[in-house]
């Protein structure tokens, strides 16, 4: 199983309370590898953030929308 797709099925798992040993997340594993719709699935995610990274270069964040995300969220810097 590639990398990414064991990944997504950890965070899943843990997602369900489960560890990738237990019976369930090994039968989604089994499932994943041998759906093509799984495969088409994490593919198309791939592509879309590839697409993104290639076409959107990160902005830095204003201070005062910094400063009123950290606020609303409780946290202080």
């Amino acid at each position: 199983m590639k990398k990414h797709n064991k990944k997504v099925l950890h965070e899943l798992c843990n997602y369900l309370g489960q560890d990738l040993n237990h019976p369930m997340c090994k039968e989604l594993i089994q499932h994943v590898e041998e759906c093509p719709e799984w495969k088409f699935y994490i593919d198309t995610i791939k592509m879309t953030v590839n697409i993104f990274r290639e076409t959107h270069q990160p902005q830095p964040l204003p201070d005062k929308v910094k400063k009123n995300l950290l606020k609303t969220l409780n946290i202080t810097k």
